[in-house]
Parts: structure tokens; C-alpha cells; sequence
């Protein structure tokens, strides 16, 4: 009989407590479908104008459509993008608050130390790829990136950061090739750094292929290597830096994606994860970004998770070749 009153009382408390699960379950269900309740707030970690800016613009607008609420951009520069950045990681992980990323926050946080951790970060998946170029003058004895090193003296960059991705490129593949190069840093933007080539104060420059082409048309710089997977129909005599022997350093184009704090539920993911995507195969947003000269390149949260660790490995495997850079 005490046998048979101890195995009820077991079986009740496996009732119970089977009970209370399915409703706690039944509880997150119901939450998880009514999000999003509220609008979503997306910060940028630069000011207003610029790449990162312009495509996390037409994502919002776009994705909105299919989150049901309105996507907020909310500019945050300072501290390089590091106070942007920090302040996404440290904002609770709701779905609520979503940012913008590139392989300069990598770099960044290699060769500093930072309050956040990029390999942390709940990623949404990749918007955007855009190749860079390296441009000579017209005039310049330059062909190809080869004759920097038979030029015999130091060759010179004009950059914007120091820790943007096609100028960490040059300071690998200078150190790879062992011809002398100086980065000449400390210009306003990516187009002053494109002026000081054409004025003639430095040997060469980086900049993304919409950007330049006004230059090139205008004849005042042309393209001797491409920072990207394939050649440009644009410029489809320029060897890209694969074909020059450099796979590795194809992980440094012009990327951005979009994440979320660390630890966002997996439920919010996969919904945010599914707006992201249809937006990204939205007509309108296609036709905006071919008006704004955006070049939408579609990865998964799951890909751009591993783009991530793949970036981390490139570069910390070349920390030392950028530190001798940067203290310069």
C-alpha cells in the first residue's frame, strides 16, 4: 500500500510538473508571436553619409515591411565606432536593438582592447559586399603591383583609417611582396584620400568602385588590382588580388551585416533573420540599391557567424605586420 501511495505521489509530481513546463512553454510561444510589439532601433556606429549609413538607411525602410514595425536608424559615432558598437552589446537582448558590422571592428578590437566582443554578437546575416580598388595616376610608371617593389624607393598610401579593410590589405601584402610602403593617414574622408592621389602626395590609394568612378571617367586615376572575389565588368582588365596570389586577404572587401546583442533568442533571430532576407529580395529595396549604388550580397546569420571567425584568424595571423603600421 506504501509502495503504491509513493508511486501516485510520483506520478502527480511528473503531472505537475509536465504541467507547469507546457504552459511556461505555451507562455514563451505566445510572447515570441507577438513579437515585435514596439519599434525596433538600429544603430550605426558612424555619422550620417556615409556606406554604412546608406545601406542600413535602405535596409530599415525596406525591412520594415516585414518586421510589421518601424526599423529606426540611430546614428552613434565616436571613439572610432567603438561607442556605437559597445553600446549595442551592453542593450538587452530582445530583438530590439540591432547594429551595423564590418571587418574595421575586427581589426579594431585585435589590435585594442575592447569592452565587446565581435565573435559574441547574435548575427542577422550579410547586406552588403562592395569591391575596393588600389589606383595609381594615369602618368604613374605603376602597372601592376609588382612594380611597387622594383620601384626602389618607399611607396606611399593615402588612407582615411588606418584599420580600414583595403588599406590592412596593402600593409599585408606590402610586408608579403618586401617593397617599403608608408600609410599616410589622418585625411577626412575616403574621398580626401583619393584628392591626395590626384595632387600627387602619395603613389597610391584605395577606394570602392562607386566612388572612384567619376575619377577614373574624368581620367585623373585608373585601377591596377581589385579587393574582391572575381573581376568587375567595369574593370575587367584588373587582376584581382586572388589572382595575384593573395586569396586569403578576399575576406577584407567592403562587407557590412547586421547583428544583434549577444544571446538574442533564437526564435527573434529566426524571425529577424527572415525579414532581413525577403528584404534583401524585396524589388523595391533591389531597385533602390541600384539607384545607390549598393551591391546586395546575401549571407545567412549562420555564414556571417563564420565569415567572423574566419576574419579573426586572417587577422590576428597579421597582427604583427599592422601593429609595425600603426606605429608608424
Amino acid at each position: 500500500m506504501t509502495k503504491q501511495i509513493g508511486k501516485l505521489s510520483v506520478f502527480y509530481l511528473y503531472l505537475v510538473v509536465g504541467t507547469v513546463t507546457t504552459l511556461l512553454l505555451g507562455i514563451v510561444s505566445a510572447a515570441e508571436k507577438d513579437f515585435p510589439r514596439k519599434e525596433i532601433t538600429l544603430i550605426v556606429n558612424i555619422g550620417p553619409g556615409g556606406g554604412r549609413d546608406i545601406i542600413s538607411r535602405g535596409v530599415a525602410k525596406t525591412m520594415s515591411k516585414y518586421t510589421g514595425v518601424p526599423i529606426v536608424v540611430l546614428n552613434e559615432g565616436g571613439a572610432g565606432g567603438a561607442r556605437g558598437l559597445l553600446r549595442l552589446y551592453t542593450s538587452p537582448p530582445d530583438g530590439y536593438t540591432l547594429g551595423v558590422g564590418t571587418a574595421t571592428a575586427i581589426i579594431d578590437q585585435i589590435i585594442e582592447k575592447r569592452d565587446y566582443d565581435n565573435k559574441k554578437f547574435s548575427y542577422i546575416g550579410r547586406a552588403q559586399s562592395t569591391p575596393s580598388y588600389y589606383f595609381v595616376k594615369p602618368d604613374a610608371p605603376f602597372r601592376s603591383l609588382a612594380d611597387f617593389k622594383s620601384h626602389g624607393k618607399v611607396v606611399r598610401h593615402s588612407a582615411f583609417s588606418l584599420t580600414s579593410n583595403p588599406t590592412v590589405a596593402a600593409m599585408v601584402f606590402a610586408n608579403r611582396m618586401g617593397f617599403p610602403m608608408v600609410v599616410v593617414g589622418g585625411y577626412k574622408s575616403s574621398a580626401d584620400a583619393v584628392l591626395a592621389l590626384i595632387r600627387g602626395e602619395v603613389e597610391f590609394t584605395a577606394a570602392v568602385q562607386s566612388s572612384a568612378m567619376p575619377f577614373v571617367k574624368a581620367g585623373q586615376m585608373r585601377p591596377i588590382a581589385s579587393l574582391f572575389a572575381k573581376r568587375s565588368a567595369e574593370f575587367p582588365d584588373v587582376p584581382t588580388l586572388t589572382e595575384l596570389g593573395f586569396p586569403d586577404l578576399e575576406s577584407l572587401t567592403t562587407d557590412y551585416w547586421f547583428m544583434a546583442p549577444p544571446q538574442t533568442p533564437k526564435p527573434r533571430m529566426q524571425f529577424l533573420e527572415e525579414a532581413f532576407m525577403k528584404t534583401l529580395k524585396d524589388p523595391e529595396f533591389l531597385a533602390w540599391a541600384k539607384g545607390a549604388g549598393v551591391d546586395p550580397a546575401p549571407l545567412s546569420g549562420e555564414e556571417m557567424s563564420k565569415m567572423v571567425v574566419k576574419l579573426f584568424d586572417l587577422l590576428e595571423r597579421y597582427k604583427e605586420d599592422i601593429l609595425k603600421y600603426m606605429k608608424k
